[in-house]
């Protein structure tokens, strides 16, 4: 067999993995819950496993790999690359002694840790070459067309457990630049099941449905005091699951007709207020005695950490990756508070790729990167591992001290 080009992007919330096939450059990645699950008759689950369980929804729990984003328990996250593995080559045929693996890390990963995924990586499972890198380091390999400079871009990742800011320079991330604030998914849905169980309904043990709400219902207000004076008008109706009729629950429209023994879950300002925390994080309660910055102001400051003939370069240039960024309004409420805060001479834009998912940008740069001459002389082969020893990758990938 010829050599396989794997890419992972190893998310705290999703994986999502696929080969370079040659084929296709419209191929989509294998997406897969980094998870374990437990449900509440005790059966446990693995990756996308729970999914078919839709009577057991309530009350399951999850169990993360991550924590504060930094991979520290790879006793769960084997048996979901196992899962991942499975799931991709469904007849067995992988092989990791022919593959390239290219893995996809969260900025600043301790680097003890990203040792121990190294090992794992050549040790446990063999694969025979490896490059290990940063989201924001593969977008620039992604197609933004012709009007987009690739070798300036401010890239705004905001996933599961965090939100980064990452300025990259000819490709290479200008680690002095790089900013980081402790709101995304995870924080929106915790704030959204206090909201919720203290207003309406007890969702405490309700993550999936947590989730769902907040995909379906929430959005970033373009002017959060105008929308909070006009709440009545934002208002939405959701009908909370019932296991009969709907294993999820969905947003009612108007002319819907529902069980008159249906639950509604009448929401108003909460919609927009969650996700208000990107520009207004003091709405963190539990980190409340600790000053945070908002988003446009860790921006700015990224931008401005950056040598001077590039920074109007970058802010013509932003990318917006991760799935938290795909909540309504991200773009356009960005954009005006930047345009605010940056010199008025500047231009101030977002790129995206067409036909690209927000939350596959970075695996799509990856499978470009991987067509690429430039990724033989960055890749580390297990025989290099083996005769450097185990601190070889991380002197190789990790990031410059700062």
């Amino acid at each position: 067999m010829s050599k396989q080009h794997l890419v992972i992007d190893n998310g705290a919330y999703n994986i999502k993995a696929g080969f370079n096939t040659g084929e296709d450059s419209d191929v989509r990645p294998t997406k897969v819950q980094n998870a374990l699950t437990k449900t509440k008759d005790g059966a446990i689950h693995v990756g996308n496993q729970y999914q078919a369980q839709t009577n057991n929804y309530s009350g399951i729990v999850f169990r993360r790999a991550y924590d504060q984003g930094n991979l520290t328990s790879w006793e769960t996250e084997k048996p979901v690359w196992d899962y991942t593995f499975d799931e991709l080559s469904p007849k067995k045929i992988f092989d990791p002694s022919i593959t390239h693996l290219t893995l996809i890390e969260s900025p600043f990963q301790l680097p003890q840790l990203s040792t121990n995924t190294d090992q794992i990586v050549f040790e446990e499972y063999g694969f025979n070459e490896y490059y290990r890198c940063t989201p924001a380091s593969l977008v620039p390999w992604v197609d933004f067309g012709n009007k987009s400079n690739n070798d300036f871009m401010l890239v705004i990742d905001s996933g599961f457990t965090a939100t980064w800011i990452v300025p990259v320079i000819y490709k290479s991330v200008h680690w002095e630049g790089v900013r980081k604030l402790p709101v995304a998914g995870k924080v929106l849905n915790g704030l959204l099941r206090e909201l919720i169980s203290y207003r309406h309904y007890d969702i405490t043990d309700e993550p999936i449905l947590i989730n769902t709400i907040k995909e379906e219902t929430c959005f970033i207000a373009q002017d959060f005091y105008k929308a909070l004076n006009s709440r009545q008008k934002l208002q939405c109706e959701f009908v909370l699951p019932d296991f009969k009729t709907t294993t999820t629950g969905y947003v009612r429209k108007p002319k819907d007709t529902i069980s008159p023994d249906a639950q509604l879950l009448r929401l108003m300002d909460e919609r927009f207020s969650v996700p208000e925390a990107y520009y207004h994080p003091e709405i963190i309660t539990l980190v409340q005695n600790t000053p945070l910055k908002n988003l446009t102001d860790l921006v700015v400051e990224s931008i401005m950490a950056c040598p001077e003939v590039a920074r109007p370069l970058l802010s013509a240039n932003i990318s917006l990756v991760g799935g938290s960024t795909s909540l309504p309004n991200f773009k356009s409420r960005l954009l005006s508070e930047l345009t605010k805060e940056l010199p008025s001479d500047w231009l101030v834009k977002v790129v995206e790729a067409k036909g690209v998912e927000r939350d596959e940008v970075s695996w799509r740069g990856g499978i470009n990167l991987t067509n690429d001459d430039v990724i033989s002389d960055i890749t580390i082969s297990k025989k290099e591992y083996f005769e450097h020893g185990s601190n070889w990758c991380q002197k190789q990938f990790g990031f410059k001290n700062v």
